[in-house]
């Protein structure tokens, strides 16, 4: 779903997209605070709606949540997991140097077991192919 919102300040337009409601009103809360003008957004199915100031926009709930993928625990470990591995999969052996796309996995799938999440006995190199084939299993 793609939200469309035009922008009008002092007889200018400007068009922009965002894939999701939450993010089209927080670009607008940001427009907001330093222009004045109005903004239409576009859902698909329904009518625009009309926003002639940032006390007009609905309140979006934000998620406090870290994503885990980007703390720094996390890209230290994967570091030096690749860095032990030779960068080659475990499965097919394919390097990045032959063009394949790494990532380190989880044996035990961390949403199965979030208490591994960060232990290196639970980690393993695979190739973007084989990382999706193998999806949430541990076999």
């Amino acid at each position: 779903m793609t939200i469309r919102v035009t922008l009008q300040k002092e007889g200018n337009r400007s068009r922009r997209e965002y894939r999701t409601h939450a993010r089209a009103i927080g670009a607008l809360e940001k427009w907001f605070s330093s222009n004045k003008g109005i903004a239409l957004l576009y859902q698909p199915g329904e009518q625009p709606i009309v926003y002639r100031s940032r006390h007009e926009l609905p309140i979006v709930k934000r998620s406090t949540q870290t994503n885990f993928y980007r703390t720094k625990a996390w890209r230290e470990l994967r570091l030096s997991i690749l860095l032990e591995s030779g960068c080659s999969c475990k499965i097919c052996g394919i390097t990045a140097e032959r063009g394949a796309v790494l990532h380190v996995d989880h044996i035990k799938p961390r949403s199965l077991y979030p208490e591994l999440a960060l232990d290196k006995s639970n980690l393993q190199v695979l190739c973007e192919d084989c990382n999706i084939a193998k999806s949430n299993n541990d076999l």
